[in-house]
């Protein structure tokens, strides 16, 4: 489901739009990971996002900001 959400904002995402792998742990202690569409203006919006606690005796890693790979 997640997979599709993405092929959706990138294709919303107009040619001049970049989009980009975004994680991060929020208030709850929970991992999140979304895509941010980033446009010509600089402004950021994130969609497809979900979010999970991690396995019992783990902890979440360092928040990233990665861009998406090009598809072809």
């Amino acid at each position: 489901m997640a997979g599709a959400g993405l092929a959706g904002v990138l294709l919303l995402a107009g040619c001049s739009d970049r989009s980009e792998a975004v994680t991060w742990t929020d208030e709850h202690g929970r991992v999140c990971t979304g895509v941010a569409v980033i446009d010509t203006d600089g402004d950021r919006e994130i969609s497809s996002i979900d979010c999970d606690y991690p396995p019992a005796g783990r902890t979440p890693g360092a928040s990233t900001w990665v861009p998406l790979p090009e598809s072809d």
